[in-house]
């Protein structure tokens, strides 16, 4: 008797043990199959890291790429502006000096009573053609620069037209003379 409890004891063991041991094997088998996508999640995401590891340095070229071309533009804009810079130095400076001719003229023509001539008055539209055609070639020359990529120059901005020198009539023994760039005529 005492056998049969003893074996029933251990049978109601047995039954439990297996019972346990059989949720034990589910849940193993639960855990195999998450790892199974934790490990296909990781290569994921490794495949991933690599492509952007790739990105980042195609990123990495065509930024520096980028610069230099950026910083060739930069250089060229600079020397373009000195350029201009100089440009209208220049036509300050002969601004200045036609201004001092003017005040000079007008000085010697208020004493003396002179009265400008038609040659005089084209001297002076021809000047003022020749400030327009310099004014509207910097002009073309700065909206061509943004349109293309191509350096332009002095000299390949535009044919320069031959100098035309003309000389005012010194009849007031003025050292003065007045210079238009259209044609040169011979002295």
């Amino acid at each position: 008797m005492i056998s049969a409890i003893v074996d029933g004891i251990l049978l109601i063991a047995l039954v439990a043990t297996t019972v346990r041991m059989l949720t034990m094997h589910r849940e193993l088998r639960r855990l195999s199959s998450y790892h199974a996508d934790y490990q296909r999640i990781f290569d994921q995401t490794a495949l991933a890291l690599d492509g952007i590891e790739v990105s980042i340095q195609e990123i990495n070229v065509k930024s520096a790429q980028l610069l230099n071309a950026l910083g060739s533009r930069m250089d060229d804009a600079r020397e373009l502006i000195a350029e201009i810079d100089a440009l209208t130095r220049e036509a300050k400076r002969q601004q200045s000096v036609l201004k001092a001719e003017l005040k000079e003229l007008s000085k010697a023509t208020a004493v003396k009573g002179f009265s400008p001539t038609r040659d005089d008055l084209d001297l002076f539209v021809e000047d003022a053609a020749a400030d327009q055609v310099v004014t509207s070639t910097l002009k073309a020359a700065t909206a061509d620069r943004g349109r293309s990529q191509a350096t332009i120059h002095r000299a390949q901005a535009a044919e320069p037209a031959p100098a035309r020198i003309h000389r005012i009539d010194n009849t007031l023994q003025s050292p003065f003379r007045t210079v238009s760039m259209n044609q040169k005529d011979n002295l």
